[in-house]
């Protein structure tokens, strides 16, 4: 019996060919859910992309539904008799990189460097800090920031880990501990990661109070969720001089808007909400094969991995 599957967005020719070899299965692309035909979606029982409630609402065959996102908070209206799966675990190498970058970045003061090359000026910046012997904390402890952390021990930092409860303690990680014991780890702290999920207990979780407890040499990076960092709290005590970097590639608002002084702080580095891109290079294919491989078990009637809880966010 053919099982009919909706996979919205815009895919390479390669990729298509891997949905239609699926077993069993008549696949139907939509670049956009306003190209869906009503037809498609009354037979429709699987679902490769972001699903909104109009679209479910002409989906009553609906049972399976397979995001391209790692993040799932926002699905909390679909009902239980829908399986939601994420794509959890074909970040976590891609940001993770993108985080050992900007960490380098900032210790070294390397966005420094670049301007005065553009000033033609010869001058040697103080505080540059090593990075092995550091102390290196990731608060979010999911396939992002352990594998940030791998990578932090390999390079010979210690390493230190948030997680909303203690278990699995890799190898590399020192010391693990819940969210209501982060404080006494922050001011030890050289540089700060956040790869949270958008969870409501996550919004706001480093305010003035927070950033205060860091060292004045210490480097806050965010990847997860931008409302994690009060934006306000951030401009302020980074116009003190109280942080040494700030490297934010999410941010609340996101898309940042023209002219909000995030832009033009001083060393606050931005990047546009690319180290864990759907579309950035070898992520895609990452992201489509983990997709793949679930919908395969599903159409084999065995348990789909990386199931969602609706409550949680992931």
């Amino acid at each position: 019996m053919t099982v009919k599957l909706i996979v919205t967005g815009s895919h390479s020719e390669e990729t298509r060919q891997k949905f239609l070899r699926l077993p069993d299965c008549e696949t139907v692309f939509a670049a956009d859910a306003g190209d869906i035909r009503p037809e498609d979606l009354q037979e429709t029982e699987l679902f490769a992309g972001k699903i909104t409630p109009e679209l479910y609402s002409r989906m009553p065959r609906l049972r399976f539904v397979q995001l391209f996102s790692a993040g799932a908070n926002g699905y909390e209206w679909l009902p239980e008799s829908v399986t939601l799966a994420n794509a959890y675990g074909a970040y976590g190498d891609a940001i993770a990189e993108h985080m050992l970058t900007v960490t380098l970045m900032a210790m070294k003061r390397m966005p420094e460097y670049l301007e005065m090359q553009k000033e033609e000026k010869w001058e040697l910046l103080k505080d540059i800090t090593r990075f092995e012997g550091s102390n290196i904390l990731s608060v979010g402890m999911g396939a992002i920031g352990t594998a940030y952390l791998k990578r932090a021990d390999a390079l010979g930092a210690y390493c230190y880990g948030v997680r909303r409860t203690v278990h699995d303690i890799p190898p590399f990680v020192r010391k693990l501990v819940t969210p209501d014991a982060m404080d006494a780890l922050l001011p030890q702290m050289d540089a700060v990661a956040l790869s949270l999920p958008g969870t409501p207990e996550v919004r706001g979780m480093f305010d003035e109070r927070r950033l205060r407890l860091m060292k004045k040499s210490a480097i806050l990076i965010n990847t997860g969720r931008g409302n994690a960092v009060v934006t306000e709290d951030l401009l302020k005590v980074m116009a003190e001089g109280h942080l040494k970097a700030a490297c934010l590639d999410v941010m609340d608002p996101e898309p940042l808007p023209p002219s909000h002084p995030l832009w033009k702080a001083e060393r606050v580095y931005i990047t546009p909400h690319i180290s864990g891109g759907f579309r950035a290079g070898v992520n895609y294919e990452r992201v489509i094969d983990t997709a793949i491989a679930n919908l395969q078990r599903v159409l084999r009637e065995e348990p789909p991995v990386h199931t969602v809880d609706r409550h949680l966010g992931y």
